[in-house]
């Protein structure tokens, strides 16, 4: 295990819920048409709120956890190419004459 790291490398997550059963089309259905999961209606209150979650978790695909993260990724490999770009410039200049110089005598 290294003692000192540039990145922190992030910790993964263990959820034990498993769902019995899930259809996404039904919910939505039921969600549309008014209807709760054990077959009563639901008031205007409740399906508003049903709506604006809904619009929620439709506009919430790509979320800001995983912008950042990938915002991240992307500075940490252009960082790492401009370093082994300035790298193999200088290792050429200072190195390759030399090496020349040997080969040729």
């Amino acid at each position: 295990m290294a003692l000192f790291s540039f990145f922190k490398a992030p910790r993964h997550q263990r959820f034990k819920y498993v769902p019995r059963f899930y259809d996404p089309q039904k919910e939505r259905l039921n969600e549309i048409l008014g209807k709760s999961g054990d077959g009563q209606e639901l008031d205007r209150a409740d399906l508003a709120k049903a709506r604006i979650s809904r619009s929620f978790r439709s506009r919430n695909t790509d979320s800001e956890i995983a912008r950042r993260s990938r915002k991240r990724s992307n500075v940490i490999l252009l960082a790492v190419m401009v370093v082994l770009l300035v790298l193999s410039y200088i290792l050429l200049m200072v190195y390759l004459p030399r090496l020349v110089q040997m080969i040729e005598g």
